[in-house]
Parts: C-alpha cells; sequence; structure tokens
C-alpha cells in the first residue's frame, strides 16, 4: 500500500516568515518605543513648562484688590450753602488718581476705549490671538498695519500698569498672556474695563479717566461729552505726542481717528458723530489746572500736617515720612472747617504791609492771626505777612512759641480768682510792688508796671484793663501757679508749658520751669505758646465755660467713603457759666475804657467785642486775643529774632518821634479791629451770652462793697449770685481785698525760627 509522505516546507519560504516575524517584531519594538518617547516627551514637556510658567510667575493669580496703587487725596471746605467744594489736591508725581465706579462712566467713554484700544474686548478671554499672533510676526517681520494699541488687549494693559511690568522681552509678553487669561476668569468685562479705566495714564501727571477729566476739562468724568471723551481716550497710546497742552493739532487728529472708529464700529450714530466732530473742545490750561505743586495757604499746610500726625497715631507708621507717604497716595477725602470767605480776606490783608499799622523800624514786624469759632472750629489761620513761597513751611501761627505777656493774665489768673470765688469785679488790692530777695543780691521791688507808677488801692476791673503788673502777680500768688499751670496744660490744652527743665551749660544753663509766679502771672513763659493756643483758650470767654481743641477738619474718609479720622468735637466744660459771663464783661471793659479800645473802633452797633492785649518786655511781642458772640480773633506782630518795635505817635504835628508801642497807638487791636469788622458787619447783631445767675450792682468806688448812700465814688459790677459783696460800712476804710504774699522770679522765654532758647522774666505789659 503506498502512502503519501508529508511536504516539508521549503527552505525559501520558512525563511520569508521568519523574515516576516523579525520585521514586525521590529516595528512593534520601535513603535513602543516611539510611544514611549512620545508620552516621556509629552510628561517632560508639560513639567518643563509648568516649571517655565511658574519660573517666569505666568501662573500667577493677579487679585485686583491686592493692588494699592496710589490715588489723589483731596481737601474740600464747605460753601455759603454748606455744599463741599475742592479746595486742593495732593498727590505724589504719577499718583494723581481718583477712583470712579463703573456706572460713574459715560457709556461713550467706555465705547471709545474699547473701540481704539480693543475692539474685540467683549468677546475674547483676556487676549486677542488674531492680534497677538499680528504683533508677533512683527517683531521679526515689520509689516504696515493698523492694529490699534499693538498686540495688547485691554486686559493685558491693565495687568501691565497694575504690576509695572513692561520690561520688553519674551518671557513678560507670555507671563502677561496667561496673567490674563487667568484675570478673566476671575472678572467680569466690565470689572476689568472698570480697572482699566481707573488705572490707565492719560498724561500730564493724571491717572485715570476721573483725574483726567478734572485736569483736561474741570468736570467729573459722568460730564463728559463725546467730544470730550474722545480727545482724553485718544491720549493714552501716546501721552506727550497727543498731549492736548503741548500738541493741540496732534490731539484733534487723534480724537477724530477714535470717533472714526466708533461710526465704523457702529458704536455711535452719524448724527452723534457729526456732532462731536464740530463740538468745540474748552481744555483747562496747564496754569489753571488744580496741581499738587501749587502753594497751599496756612490753612492748608496745617490741616494737612494734622491729618498726616492724626494718620500716623491711627496706624501706627514708624515715621512722620511714612504717614505722609500714605496720605498722599491713599485717596483720602478731607472736609476742612475753613471759611474760604473769611481766608480770602485774611489773605488780602496779609499780602502786604498796607493795610496794617505803621510802624517806625526799617523792617516790618512778622505777624500772625488765628481765626476760630466760639467752640474751636479753626475758620482761617495767616501765618506770616507777604507771599507764601512754598507749601508746608514754617507756620508762625502754629509752629512759633512766643511769650503772650498780658494777655495771659485772664485765663491763668483772674479766670481761676473768680471762679475759685477769690475775687469779684470789686475786690480792692493795693496796686504795689513785692519785696523781691534773690540770693546774694540786695532785695529789689518787683513787679513793674508799664505806665511807670502805682497807684494804690484799686479794684480788679481796674486791674484787667489797664492791664495792672503788681495785681495781677498778688491774685497769682493766692490762685497758686501750680493751680494755673494745670488749668493752662490740661483745660486749655496749652502743651508748649514746660513744667521742668533742666539745661546743664550755656548761657541759658539752669533749671527753668513755667510752675512760678511769673510766667503765669505775667506771661514770661520759659518758651512761650503758640498763637493758636491762646485762641484756642479765648473761647472759654466767649460760650460760657466750655473748652474744644481747636480744629482743622471734620472728617477724613477713605477712598471708599468710610470715616477713619473725626476730630474730639464735644465741648468739654472747664469754667462755669457764671464765671465765664463775668470774665467776658470784665474784658469788654478792656475794649471800652482800657488797653484793647482800638479793637472796637466803629464796632458800636455792628457787633460787642471783649478781648485782652499784651506786650513783652521791650515792646518784642504784641498781642491781642479778641471775641465777638461769634468768633475768637488772635493778632500778634513781632520779629522771628525778636527786637523792639516802635511806632509813630500822633502828636498832633504829625512829625514821627520813636517811641515803645505802649505810649502810642497800640498796633494789635487796631489790625484787630481791621480784620474783623469787615466781617461782623456782614453777620446778623448779636449779644455775648448772658447768665441769670450773674447781676448788675453798684459798688463803692473806694471799699468795693455794695455802695450805699455814703459812699464818695460808685461804680457798676457784675456779680455771680452766690459771691455778692456785703454792702459799704461807710467807714471808708483800708478795704479788704485778696492775701498779699512773696512773688517769686520766675523763668521767661521766647521762641521763634532760628533758635529756641530760653530768656530772664521780662516786665509785662
Amino acid at each position: 500500500m503506498n502512502e503519501t509522505a508529508p511536504k516539508r516546507p521549503s527552505g525559501g519560504r520558512l525563511a520569508g516568515g521568519m523574515l516576516l516575524w523579525m520585521f514586525g517584531f521590529i516595528g512593534r519594538f520601535i513603535a513602543t518605543f516611539v510611544m514611549i518617547g512620545i508620552i516621556t516627551g509629552c510628561i517632560v514637556a508639560s513639567v518643563l513648562t509648568v516649571y517655565i510658567l511658574h519660573y517666569i510667575e505666568a501662573d500667577e493669580e493677579i487679585n485686583l484688590d491686592d493692588y494699592t496703587l496710589g490715588y489723589t487725596s483731596i481737601v474740600y471746605y464747605y460753601d455759603s450753602d454748606g455744599n463741599p467744594q475742592e479746595l486742593q489736591r495732593m498727590y505724589n508725581p504719577d499718583s494723581n488718581r481718583i477712583w470712579v465706579d463703573y456706572n460713574q462712566i459715560t457709556k461713550h467713554t467706555k465705547d471709545a476705549v474699547v473701540a481704539i484700544e480693543d475692539k474685540r474686548f467683549w468677546s475674547h478671554e483676556g487676549v486677542d490671538w488674531r492680534r497677538t499672533f499680528g504683533a508677533f510676526v512683527d517683531m521679526f517681520m515689520p509689516l504696515e498695519h493698523t492694529i490699534a494699541g499693538g498686540g495688547s488687549t485691554i486686559t493685558q494693559q491693565l495687568i501691565k500698569n497694575i504690576t509695572n511690568d513692561k520690561d520688553v522681552r519674551i518671557d513678560r509678553k507670555v507671563r502677561e498672556i496667561f496673567r490674563a487669561m487667568n484675570l478673566s476668569k476671575r472678572y467680569t468685562h466690565e470689572q476689568i474695563l472698570e480697572a482699566y479705566l481707573n488705572v490707565v495714564p492719560f498724561g500730564n501727571g493724571t491717572n485715570g479717566i476721573e483725574a483726567a477729566a478734572n485736569s483736561y476739562f474741570g468736570k467729573s468724568a459722568i460730564e463728559l461729552s463725546l467730544a470730550e471723551s474722545t480727545a482724553i481716550v485718544g491720549i493714552t497710546q501716546y501721552p506727550t505726542r497727543y498731549n492736548p497742552f503741548i500738541n493741540p493739532d496732534q490731539n484733534r487728529r487723534r480724537q477724530l481717528h477714535v470717533l472714526d472708529e466708533m461710526l465704523a464700529q457702529e458704536l455711535i450714530t452719524q448724527r452723534e458723530y457729526d456732532q462731536a466732530r464740530s463740538e468745540r473742545l474748552d481744555f483747562k490750561t496747564v496754569e489753571n489746572a488744580q496741581r499738587s505743586d501749587e502753594v497751599w495757604s496756612f490753612f492748608t499746610d496745617f490741616v494737612v500736617n494734622e491729618v498726616i500726625a492724626d494718620l500716623r497715631e491711627k496706624y501706627n507708621d514708624p515715621t512722620i515720612g511714612a504717614a505722609t507717604k500714605r496720605f498722599y497716595e491713599g485717596g483720602y477725602r478731607v472736609y476742612t472747617t475753613v471759611d474760604m470767605e473769611i481766608q480770602d480776606w485774611l489773605d488780602e490783608i496779609f499780602q502786604n504791609t498796607d493795610l496794617f499799622p505803621p510802624v517806625l523800624n526799617a523792617e516790618y514786624p512778622q505777624s500772625t492771626t488765628v481765626i476760630t469759632d466760639i467752640n474751636g472750629r479753626i475758620v482761617a489761620m495767616q501765618g506770616g505777612i507777604g507771599a507764601k513761597e512754598n507749601s508746608r513751611v514754617f507756620n508762625r501761627a502754629t509752629d512759633s512759641k512766643r511769650q503772650p505777656g498780658s494777655s495771659i493774665k485772664p485765663i491763668a489768673t483772674y479766670t481761676l480768682a473768680i471762679e475759685d470765688n477769690r475775687v469779684t469785679w470789686s475786690t480792692m488790692i493795693e496796686d504795689s510792688p513785692i519785696n523781691i530777695a534773690d540770693p546774694g543780691a540786695p532785695p529789689r521791688m518787683w513787679p513793674v508796671n508799664f505806665y511807670g507808677r502805682y497807684d494804690g488801692n484799686i479794684t480788679i476791673d481796674r486791674a484787667l484793663y489797664f492791664s495792672v503788673n503788681t495785681v495781677a502777680v498778688k491774685v497769682m500768688n493766692v490762685v497758686t501757679p501750680e493751680r494755673a499751670f494745670d488749668f493752662l496744660k490740661n483745660d486749655l490744652g496749652m502743651h508748649s508749658l514746660i513744667e521742668k527743665e533742666v539745661i546743664s551749660s550755656g548761657p541759658n544753663a539752669g533749671t527753668h520751669s513755667d510752675v512760678s509766679i511769673a510766667p503765669m502771672a505775667l506771661g514770661a513763659l520759659t518758651y512761650g505758646i503758640t498763637p493758636l493756643e491762646i485762641a484756642g483758650a479765648y473761647q472759654i470767654f466767649a460760650n460760657g465755660g466750655n473748652f474744644t481743641k481747636p480744629y482743622a477738619y471734620d472728617r477724613v474718609e477713605d477712598s471708599s467713603g468710610r470715616i477713619i479720622l473725626e476730630p474730639e468735637k464735644t465741648p468739654r466744660r472747664v469754667i462755669s457759666e457764671d464765671t465765664s459771663v463775668v470774665m467776658n464783661k470784665l474784658l469788654q471793659r478792656v475794649t471800652s475804657v482800657g488797653t484793647g479800645t482800638d479793637a472796637a473802633r466803629n464796632m458800636s452797633g455792628i457787633m460787642p467785642t471783649a478781648g485782652k492785649t499784651g506786650t513783652t518786655d521791650n515792646d518784642v511781642d504784641q498781642w491781642f486775643v479778641g471775641v465777638t458772640p461769634y468768633y475768637v480773633c488772635q493778632v500778634w506782630l513781632g520779629y522771628d529774632i525778636p527786637i523792639e518795635m516802635k511806632i509813630n505817635i500822633n502828636t498832633g504835628t504829625r512829625q514821627p518821634v520813636i517811641n515803645t508801642i505802649r505810649y502810642g497807638p497800640y498796633p494789635p487791636p487796631i489790625l484787630w479791629n481791621t480784620i474783623m469788622r469787615p466781617i461782623s458787619e456782614k453777620q446778623e447783631y448779636k449779644e455775648f451770652l448772658d447768665s441769670d445767675n450773674v447781676v448788675s450792682m453798684t459798688y463803692c468806688g473806694v471799699s468795693g462793697n455794695l455802695a450805699t448812700g455814703s459812699c464818695p465814688s460808685a461804680g457798676t459790677g457784675w456779680y455771680k449770685k452766690d459771691r455778692i459783696p456785703p454792702s459799704c460800712s461807710g467807714s471808708h476804710g483800708p478795704p479788704p481785698g485778696a492775701d498779699d504774699g512773696d512773688g517769686e522770679n520766675g523763668g521767661g522765654g521766647n521762641d521763634g525760627p532760628p533758635s529756641a532758647t530760653p530768656r530772664p522774666a521780662t516786665s509785662e505789659e
């Protein structure tokens, strides 16, 4: 039987199969390797991309609330209708920026920005890839193109401005693109456009649409017309080239281009386009634009310094410089107390010496005036005569400490004596000196009176209106310097007073203190007090005995409108109403029959006045502090480096006679009248505050007690009901009075530029 043997594959077919298998294996191996390479490459690329993006901070999330930019602080005053009006702007260079909300920006302003800067703004998510690609190609192959604003969108420009990341580098551009995309995920288009319009620079130191509208057109952003908006928006691309103050023609061409784009994009109608083209633009000139480098008034200087000091205390800033930077960049709103009509009047008077009383010195002395209402609200201030050349300079009204002379007597001596029921209007005290015994020196008689004599027994009334030094010293001996010092410093806020100071070397070596008879009774203070301090103290004679620390602003708001600073304005009683009324009537005697009569000249029927003069030794410092039912006004004259002031006595022959001021017309009350009479003429007549517990009585001119029919002379005085003198006995012997006592020689002082050194006690007017 024949069997068929199985066929064996030929050698060729076997070799072919093996070859196919090998190729398949190699193919699979290569494919696997390639896939592994691709996967590895992707992983590496991803990691590298993440690393690079992190390295260039492209993955950083921008929080608009975290970026604190410089915002303009604005100082306001209230007009006659009580509405706030802008007084001054303060900002650091390139920080003139005022935030406004989205709904406070006109639609045509927003449309103009989108039309010229980023026409696809509402449809893209932070990056316009078409513009970005065009800008990228242009980097390598510059072409003529008309891509408005280059490759950066509004979102990218916002990031550039708030981060100040403006280097021209590829990594910066990549970082900006990714940041823009991240920002678009977190904020709406409206929020981004709002931020952009508040941040972008518009030239001439303005940033944001509100500051630009204020500077270029003197109005708010919400008030801009279409023509005005396009003129401002066009500036952003090249602020110098399109500056309307420097290149008005270029600005006009740019404005028309913006209008053309808005019309082409159907953002305005043809009628709106035609009206905007024909509108005549009234740009404010550079001179009229509100600038931070203007010279401020002395009042503005003071209120800014006060706010900065209060900000430093509130936020615990380490230096005054840090607090100043905070103020200039914080976008604060300061609502001041200034009365611009009164301030303008002071500015007019103090521009030169034409309205000042004449003196015979070769150079006219300096002068200060502070005017407050009767509750400490500062309404006007002057720190020197002549044109003010710089802002935040030495202000004599607040910085210069001078001896007050006899103007201290009402607040330190007589007020406390009446408050403590030590004396009355008609208490008799002998006008005679006290025997002073200095160690190692013969006894001397002190003090002297400016009129050079002693008149025996006189009333408190006469002692005050003739400014008698001896009586003031004797009354102070009863009040005690300790009581007076505490009252002035702690109740009336006179923090310039010195309790004790030791100078170890030099001509003024020794221990100096204002807690002594001469400083408290006669004003011979170690360094003196400021005009503002004494003006603040005199309010107690017009308001019934209350004290409020003088203040120059009502409130300060931050950029969000929150009140962050508000001075203490609640009056604090420091003496009784009865004492205040009696003292007011005594001070009215000073202006009616005493040393301050020139203050009340031609004021009859216009406004009642009261006040006190003060002159230091050799007429170095001359004062008058006066009150009306509305205001307290302080006047000081003197030289920064103290010298005697001389005046022209009216001898009837009109020949100049050199003499000290005390023997001729007294300049401070004259100047006070020049200032206050026009102010008072515009106000409704008003009497000073009165009290049911203060009564008018007739007193004996010899004993000071209530007069009877047998008294040889009599006068009218005002008394607290619980301190009415007894009736005169008729004997008219030695009168009762305040206890006498030995005085002491206290230190005196004066301070002003350029030095601040104590000087010996002086005899005062």
